[in-house]
């Protein structure tokens, strides 16, 4: 039972929000996020620099296999987005006490997803490069880094799901510093093992994914840390209470199964995408690689700003604020629009530049001269993104995941799937020809996603 002097009054603003100052409270939420996201996504990118220079096969399988770990977040995702939604809920309306109680549930199914993540990664993963059209070498240096990455997964899940219920409680500050401290780890573990240095082993490719492993391990040992400290509104003990709530894992999947069968098909869909790709060799997936781990980077940094939409709205919903919550997301909205459309000009006039930075071997040429056409063309989808990163998250911190898994699958498998074959197959244009395909997805769905939002019926949905 919780405690009902704890409670936020009537129609107040929950104590995260500052309804005379809600630009500070938006940015004081949302910086911190921001950073823990890009340090994230510097993961991956990391990784890629990293074995980059070891030849396009090590790029290709690499990013490959970077797509398989994305299937897995599917998972992770569904996990947080619930976790985030009932957090907020609870804490917006006083009862912290019932949030710390639902943590147990919340990380003990995202350990569980983990260790079914680690057993298909390590059982059928250089399989599944296959299937998305890996040439041998490339499928070699994939399934490698795979068997390193795969042992980290229920670290990550973990991670990942205690970062998102403190994202729900207004603690966006810890999960940035952990995020940053993964990526330390990450980099040097990595750096150390692929190239050997010192007595340790020069594993190339493997010890990037051996890095990704060590990483996580770091990060949850500092999460629980954290989540057992008791900050903010959330106080965790391993198996107070029991392992695991029925109830309340029915609560958080609710919410958060739409979320991750979105994800799902978005990665289904986009192996489908990259198999498209695939076909035109290993030069154009090497250069599609790079513009994907560009993509990445800033996806996160919009998602970020979504993740701090999502407490917010969750909590004022939860304090009985739909306006406040609506008002919070078109600013959050705006502030989207102008950072996309930044990174949109850094990416058409730089393009060639920084894919150089990740490719080194045989054939670099070819592949900056791709990646710079890809990543000059996928600008044009940045101010769209933004859109619609901010306002789903508005979406789903209200509980409207169905929506938004809707307006996801529709637009992936219809509006860029079927343009992409006919542009980079049919018509010839190749690896640019899919990624027009991309832009027409991504700003067909923020307009939709726009809408949606309008209606206002995630203002009366129950969490």
């Amino acid at each position: 039972m919780s405690d009902d002097s704890s409670r936020s009054p009537a129609n107040a603003a929950p104590a995260l929000i500052d309804e005379k100052d809600l630009r500070g409270s938006i940015i004081r939420l949302a910086w911190p996020v921001v950073v823990q996201q890009a340090s994230f996504a510097m993961v991956q990118l990391v990784d890629t620099a990293l074995v980059g220079h070891l030849g396009e096969d090590a790029l290709a399988g690499v990013r490959l296999a970077g797509l398989l770990l994305w299937l897995s977040m599917s998972g992770m995702i569904a996990i947080g987005v619930g976790a985030t939604a009932v957090v907020a809920r609870l804490v917006g309306s006083g009862e912290s006490r019932d949030a710390s109680k639902v943590m147990q549930t919340i990380l003990v199914l995202a350990v569980v997803w983990g260790l079914i993540m680690m057993v298909l990664m390590l059982v059928f993963g250089g399989w599944m490069l296959g299937v998305l059209g890996a040439e041998p070498a490339a499928q070699a240096e994939g399934t490698d880094y795979l068997h390193g990455l795969a042992f980290g997964l229920p670290f990550f899940s973990f991670v990942f799901a205690g970062n998102a219920a403190q994202q729900g409680a207004g603690d966006t500050r810890s999960p940035m510093v952990v995020g940053l401290l993964i990526n330390v780890v990450n980099a040097f573990a990595s750096f150390v093992l692929i190239n050997g240095s010192g007595p340790f082993p020069e594993l190339e490719v493997l010890g990037s994914g051996v890095g990704f492993t060590i990483a996580g391990m770091v990060g949850a040992v500092l999460v629980a840390g954290v989540l057992m400290s008791g900050r903010r509104s959330l106080s965790w003990i391993p198996f107070r209470g029991g392992a695991f709530n029925r109830a309340d894992a029915g609560r958080i999947l609710n919410v958060g199964v739409p979320a991750g069968l979105e994800q799902a098909q978005f990665n289904v869909a986009f192996m489908i995408y990259t198999r498209i790709i695939a076909s035109l060799g290993t030069t154009a997936l090497a250069a599609h690689g790079v513009t994907l781990a560009m993509q990445t980077l800033t996806f996160n940094i919009g998602f970020a700003l979504s993740i701090a939409t999502s407490a917010i709205v969750g909590q004022t919903l939860g304090a009985k604020r739909p306006d406040l919550a609506e008002k919070a997301s078109y600013m959050t909205m705006r502030y989207s629009l102008v950072f996309m459309s930044v990174v949109a000009v850094i990416l058409m006039t730089l393009g060639g530049q920084i894919t150089s930075i990740f490719v080194g071997g045989e054939n670099s040429d070819a592949v900056v001269d791709i990646a710079r056409q890809t990543m000059f063309i996928f600008a044009f989808a940045l101010p769209g993104l933004a859109i619609s990163l901010s306002l789903s998250g508005s979406l789903r911190g209200a509980g409207d995941t169905r929506a938004v898994l809707y307006i996801m699958a529709g637009c992936t498998w219809i509006v860029r799937l079927i343009p992409a074959y006919l542009l980079a197959i049919t018509f010839g244009l190749g690896v640019p020809g899919a990624w027009l395909a991309a832009i027409a997805d991504i700003n067909v769905r923020a307009a939709i996603m726009f809408f949606r939002f309008r209606r206002g019926k995630w203002k009366h949905m129950k969490v």
